[in-house]
């Protein structure tokens, strides 16, 4: 599943496929061809439509949560469940909101050059303390399997071997070879426990947490997560930094485009609101509220 995912994303994006009808992902009797990949990205807000053109594993992600809803439709429909009253009901209730937000959408188009480079420089000078790369780390880990719901004896086995272990990791000299002689995450463990450069935000909460706290060739450990232990050590750390106007263009002219077509929708619904003259009967609304469930 997962090669024939990559493969085909990576020929979407690198090669350039023409072939609209090329199944990129399957999923049971569920496929997904390249033209529906590219109505999945064209849909995208902006920022997430740059981050899935640079990130093949984002673009897979996108590619799977749509397969699984695939998957999901198709079972619905196939046990009737989209014929039953109350879902029919629900069903044209959300078709309603969709076609008024959609409607309200084309209504309030953000002009094409908005914001101008003076207005994003402006929101760059406003916005500079908290407009920050993530710090990264480069790190290396001894991982012990031992899942949340593992059984007493998996359980007991895998503190057995962390007690075993973290004398040896006293100093972490030779954290490389105890690595490939330990980790159960074969991977990085053929790598003498490699991971590479993982952003903070992308690390898992509890060795987040720990990292944060070491210098360079520091172990910490072991951190128990909800798949097992980990001895982690930190090889190498770029601290955070202010992003430049250039890093930031992007991210700022997609936030000032959607702030704009909020206040351009907000404007429409008071003008028309106003040209509907909307009145409500407070005595009805005040004994209709005395009668709802507290």
């Amino acid at each position: 599943m997962r090669m024939l995912i990559a493969g085909g994303l990576l020929a979407v994006v690198s090669h350039g496929v023409t072939n609209a009808a090329e199944v990129i992902g399957r999923a049971g009797s569920t496929e997904i061809d390249v033209a529906q990949v590219r109505a999945l990205v064209a849909a995208l807000p902006e920022t997430s439509r740059a981050a899935v053109g640079k990130d093949i594993n984002a673009l897979e992600q996108l590619v799977r949560a749509d397969l699984a809803s695939r998957a999901v439709l198709t079972e619905a429909k196939n046990a009737g469940f989209d014929r039953k009253p109350e879902t029919v009901t629900e069903l044209n209730r959300l078709r309603d909101e969709a076609l008024a937000r959609l409607w309200l959408v084309s209504q309030v188009q953000v002009p094409a050059g908005y914001p101008s480079e003076a207005d994003i420089a402006a929101a760059y000078e406003k916005n500079k303390a908290a407009l920050q790369t993530p710090a990264e780390y480069r790190l290396a880990q001894i991982f012990i399997a031992a899942p949340d719901a593992a059984d007493p004896a998996r359980l007991s086995q895998a503190l057995r071997k962390i007690t075993e272990l973290a004398p040896k990791l006293v100093g972490a000299a030779d954290f490389a070879r105890l690595a490939r002689e330990n980790s159960e995450q074969a991977d990085s463990a053929a790598k003498g426990g490699e991971l590479g450069w993982l952003v903070e935000d992308k690390i898992v909460a509890e060795v987040r947490g720990a990292v944060r706290t070491l210098k360079v060739n520091d172990v910490a450990g072991p951190i128990k997560t909800a798949q097992g232990f980990h001895f982690v050590k930190l090889m190498e750390k770029k601290p955070s930094r202010p992003l430049t106007l250039a890093e930031a263009r992007d991210a700022l002219s997609a936030a000032l485009r959607t702030r704009r077509a909020q206040e351009l929708q907000q404007q429409y619904l008071a003008t028309l609101g106003q040209k509907l003259s909307v009145s409500i009967n407070q005595i009805g609304l005040a004994g209709l509220q005395a009668a709802l469930p507290k």
